[in-house]
């Protein structure tokens, strides 16, 4: 009898120190860009930022009550968002919101992007406690940690386990396909309204995985936009084997006015029907670790990820 109480015991004990492990004790206190935060209770009435760090809480099950959006030159928000954020108020945009708007909707905790809103961030912090985090600049490795302490703040670390090992493997199917590829240079961006293709720098978070990849990113340089504006003569002479045009919500109209360019017909990768069409919103705009799911995805079904050309890629689907 002694026996089987000691052992249910060491049972129940196992089971709260298991359920304790992942449980967060308020208040706690948390690191972000903008150093250590308290937080006195689980937040009810979050407010969000960035798209990254909204990617994240949609993982975890958090829904805010607001959101910063995309602004008028972006296009629509993140598809693979849209149906969580449909019901989330807006409070203008990622960069420039609204302190009014966010005041009115009276939020127990604000959650931004250090490269947007630092500089207001004493406005914010009048307003409710702020976080600050490097979401629509940070690599992958920042992704997964902001992942981690999006979980304490919100109390559901259980489920960080489950989220980083779906990523893993999708990652590790997508290097394992990578691996029997032959390394291919790369140029990978967006075309302006205007025709102008601003090709992602190395400091880019396409970069990293581009690498991860088996493909070699030519552009070299970092910006702290991310991008650098690039002649046709530039993209010539550079003469990538593979060049990923990032549309903005399928629209192909820009890339249209950038063929009419002359010497467009002489890019190499074009002759060599290595011209892929991916997503500007998980390659340049979203930067969760959903998104980074999707652009591994797409890597492949695209046919970018073997170089298999996507006309061929078509019909092979």
């Amino acid at each position: 009898m002694k026996f089987k109480l000691v052992a249910t015991m060491l049972s129940l004990c196992a089971s709260f120190c298991s359920f304790s492990s992942f449980a967060t004790i308020y208040p706690t206190q948390v690191s972000g860009e903008n150093g250590k935060v308290t937080i006195q209770k689980k937040p009810e009435r979050i407010i969000v930022l960035e798209f990254g760090i909204l990617d994240e809480l949609k993982l975890l099950g958090v829904k805010p009550i607001g959101m910063g959006k995309s602004d008028n030159t972006e296009g629509q928000d993140p598809a693979h968002l849209q149906e969580f954020i449909k019901d989330i108020a807006s409070v203008g945009t990622r960069d420039e919101p609204s302190l009014e708007a966010i005041a009115k909707l009276k939020p127990d905790l604000i959650i931004g992007d250090a490269s947007f809103v630092m500089n207001i961030l004493p406005q914010l912090n009048k307003i409710a406690p702020t976080i600050l985090m490097n979401g629509i600049l940070g690599d992958p490795k920042e992704q997964i940690k902001n992942l981690h302490t999006l979980a304490k703040i919100t109390n559901t670390e259980n489920k960080v386990p489950g989220i980083i090992e779906h990523y893993e493997k999708i990652r590790t199917h997508a290097l394992k396909v990578a691996e029997k590829s032959k390394k291919k240079t790369v140029l990978i961006g967006y075309i302006t309204p205007n025709g102008v293709f601003r090709a992602l720098t190395s400091n880019a978070i396409a970069t990293p995985i581009l690498k991860e990849l088996n493909k070699e990113n030519l552009v070299k340089e970092t910006d702290v936009m991310h991008r650098i504006e690039m002649t046709v003569e530039g993209v010539i002479s550079k003469n990538p084997d593979q060049i990923a045009i990032l549309l903005t919500d399928g629209n192909m109209e820009p890339y249209k006015k950038l063929e009419k360019n002359p010497l467009w017909k002489d890019v190499r990768a074009l002759k060599e029907n290595q011209i892929y069409f991916l997503d500007r919103n998980v390659w340049a705009k979203t930067h969760g670790i959903e998104a980074m799911e999707i652009m591994y995805k797409e890597a492949e079904t695209s046919g970018f990820l073997e170089a298999i050309p996507q006309s061929k890629k078509a019909k092979l689907n």
